[in-house]
């Protein structure tokens, strides 16, 4: 449950961070669900395979996997050009 509200906070935050730099929030969103699920998957993968079946070593090894995928996928974001108009004025809530 903890990992389905994280998710949600993040998507929320990086979609953000698209749309201030002038890019569209949902494809931003669901790369970065999908960089989520592609790492939690090769990182349990690899868990179960290193650790030959340990439920606990699995599960944190796709853990770590979700984490680094959330890591790329805000890099690549945070990386991406700023396309927003220069002259446009936005109320940030933060």
């Amino acid at each position: 449950m903890l990992e389905i509200l994280l998710l949600v906070f993040l998507s929320r935050r990086i979609g953000n961070i698209a749309a201030k730099k002038g890019h569209k929030k949902r494809p931003n969103i669901i790369f970065f669900i999908v960089m989520w699920i592609a790492g939690e998957l090769i990182g349990g993968l690899l868990g179960a395979f290193l650790a030959k079946g340990h439920f606990y070593t699995t599960y944190i090894m796709a853990l770590l996997g979700a984490a680094v995928g959330a890591v790329i996928a805000f890099r690549i974001v945070k990386n991406l050009d700023d396309r927003s108009d220069p002259n446009m004025i936005t109320i940030d809530g933060d």
